[in-house]
C-alpha cells in the first residue's frame, strides 16, 4: 500500500501530519508522498505504479480525491485500478462522508494497515461509477464524483470568502449555508441564489432551456447532512436534480426532495427534474464545481457532457 496526504487540506492543515507520520513508523515499505497539485499527484502515482501498489490511502479533502481520480481513470496508470481507502482530512469530506473512512486520519490510515497487513477489522469494498466530465473541446476532462452549478458553485464561493474565515466546519457550516441560500431565495435579487441559464438533456429526457438555482449530478448516495436529493426515476448511474428558477409548491416540494421521497407536485411541467440517467448534456455558460473544485464552461467551446467514466472501489469498514 502506499499513502498520498495534501497538507494544505482543511483538516490536516489544523492538525499536521505528525500522526500520520508517526502511524508509518513501523512500516517503512509503504510509501508516504505528500501532494500540493496535480503535479505531485502525478508524481505519487506514477511512483505507487512502478512498486505495483494496489492499494492507496488518500489523506485529503473532496479536490485531491477528485485529482486522484482523474489521473487515475483519465491515463489508465494502473492494469487494475488500486483500491482506494479515503482519510478525511478536509474541510467539507463530503465524498468521505459517503465513500471514506470515520475518524481523525490516522485512527482510520491504523485501521486500514491492520487489515492490509493482519487481516484485522470487518471490512467491505463498494465500487462506485466515477464521472467523467467534459467542458467543452481541447480541455481534458475531469473525473469526480459530485458535479454542482448555480447555486452549489455560489455557495462554495460563499464559503471559502465567509464561512471560512469564521472557523466553522462541517455540518455547522452547511447549515449557514443552506440558510444563507434560503435568506438569498426571499429576497431574489441576491447573487447567491442567481439562477443559470442552462439546457439539458438526461438520457430520453430533453426540456426547453430554462434558468436553474440548483443543479447537480452525483453518483454518490447521500451528500453534505445526509441528504438524498434523488427520485428512482429513469436508468443510468448518474443522478440529476434541477429545480427551475421559478418552482411552483416549492416549499411543499422541497422537504421531500432533500429526502429522496417521491411527491406528485415534483416533475418538470413544475420546475423540478430528478431522474437517473446514463449520461448528462448541459448548454450552459458560468461556473460549475467538480467535487468542490471550481471550473468554468462557455458554449462556445460546446456544451458539457457528464458520463460514466469507469468504476473505483473504496476500502469501508463495517461499524
Amino acid at each position: 500500500m502506499g499513502v498520498i496526504s495534501n497538507p494544505l487540506s482543511g483538516a490536516n492543515r489544523r492538525r499536521g501530519l505528525g500522526a500520520v507520520q508517526h502511524c508509518l513508523r513501523g512500516y517503512p515499505d509503504v510509501p508516504h508522498r505528500t501532494v500540493r497539485g496535480m503535479e505531485d499527484i502525478q508524481a505519487a502515482l506514477d511512483d505507487f505504479r512502478r512498486r505495483n501498489l494496489n492499494l492507496i490511502a488518500v489523506n485529503s479533502g473532496d479536490g485531491t480525491v477528485q485529482a486522484v481520480l482523474t489521473v487515475l481513470l483519465g491515463q489508465r496508470l494502473f492494469e487494475s485500478p488500486p483500491l482506494l481507502a479515503l482519510l478525511s482530512g478536509g474541510t467539507t469530506n463530503m465524498t468521505h462522508q459517503d465513500l471514506g473512512l470515520s475518524g481523525p486520519p490516522a485512527d482510520s490510515l491504523r485501521r486500514v494497515i491492520d487489515w492490509a497487513y493482519h487481516g484485522d477489522g470487518p471490512a467491505r469494498i463498494r465500487r462506485r461509477t466515477i464521472l467523467k466530465v467534459h467542458a467543452g473541446r481541447d480541455i481534458p476532462p475531469l473525473y469526480g464524483l459530485f458535479f454542482g452549478s448555480a447555486c452549489i458553485f455560489n455557495g462554495i464561493r460563499f464559503f471559502h470568502s465567509r464561512v471560512h474565515r469564521m472557523g466553522l466546519r462541517g455540518d455547522a457550516a452547511h447549515l449557514l449555508i443552506v440558510a444563507r441560500f434560503l435568506w438569498a431565495l426571499a429576497r431574489r435579487d441576491d447573487a447567491l441564489a442567481a439562477p443559470l441559464p442552462a439546457g439539458i438533456g438526461a438520457g430520453l429526457l430533453t426540456v426547453e432551456p430554462s434558468h436553474y438555482r440548483l443543479l447537480l449530478v452525483t453518483t454518490l448516495d447521500r451528500l453534505i447532512m445526509g441528504l438524498r436529493p434523488f427520485q428512482p426515476n429513469g436508468e443510468g448511474p448518474l443522478k440529476l436534480t434541477a429545480i427551475d428558477a421559478r418552482p411552483r409548491k416549492f416549499l411543499r416540494v422541497l422537504p421531500f426532495l432533500l429526502r429522496g421521497r417521491p411527491h406528485p407536485c415534483a416533475h418538470p411541467g413544475n420546475g423540478y427534474i430528478a431522474c437517473h440517467a446514463p449520461a448528462v448534456r448541459l448548454d450552459m455558460d458560468g461556473g460549475f464545481a467538480v467535487d468542490g473544485e471550481l471550473f468554468s464552461a462557455d458554449r462556445r467551446s460546446g456544451p458539457v457532457l457528464i458520463e460514466a467514466g469507469g468504476q473505483a472501489d473504496f476500502l469501508l469498514f463495517r461499524q
